[in-house]
């Protein structure tokens, strides 16, 4: 099964179409982050970013992927 989990928060994503969106926008996430100063650790920002600074991550049968 395959989900987004925040990397601080631990907030998770399974809606598959959530998911694929997620992943297109992950390079535009990556640059966002790289221009900013910082170095992407996930997919795309968690919901929370403001308040918890978190970055989604993708996970598969309980294996960290991204």
């Amino acid at each position: 099964m395959k989900k987004l989990v925040c990397d601080r928060c631990g907030k998770e994503l399974t809606n598959k179409l959530d998911i694929e969106l997620a992943l297109e926008g992950k390079e535009a996430w990556e640059a966002s982050a790289r221009a900013s100063g910082a170095e992407p650790r996930g997919v795309i920002p968690c919901e929370n970013f403001v308040r918890c600074g978190g970055e989604m991550k993708l996970v598969v049968d309980r294996r960290v992927i991204w």
